[in-house]
């Protein structure tokens, strides 16, 4: 019987052995799943500050178009402007020489 017992004893340590290896490995296993959960997180930070730093740079680009637009834009409007400040003191000199010479050639013939 020695030998029947040494196979249930070798048998027991191996149970024993196997139920070790078993919580051996989940406890890698949580691990593993806790490394992985932290890695994404750092990547998602990683990610989040690379669109925001490209956002950031298409934002400053297209804030300065804009002002360059804008820039033109209000010169072209100065220009027209003066143009229209030059047309409207023309038009009023001809028409206050119109009046004038309305209003004396109306008193010559009276």
């Amino acid at each position: 019987m020695p030998s029947v017992e040494k196979i249930i004893s070798a048998l027991s340590e191996l149970e024993h052995d196997i139920d070790s290896l078993s919580v051996k490995v989940q406890d890698m296993k949580k691990r593993i799943v806790s490394t992985s959960d932290n890695e994404i997180a750092q990547l998602r930070e990683k990610i989040i500050e690379v669109a925001k730093t490209e956002s950031d740079k298409i934002i400053s680009r297209a804030k300065q178009e804009a002002e360059e637009k804008s820039q033109k834009i209000l010169a072209e409007a100065e220009t027209n402007l003066t143009k229209l400040r030059e047309n409207t003191k023309l038009s009023f000199d001809k028409s206050v020489n119109l009046v004038v010479d309305s209003v004396l050639n109306k008193s010559d013939t009276a």
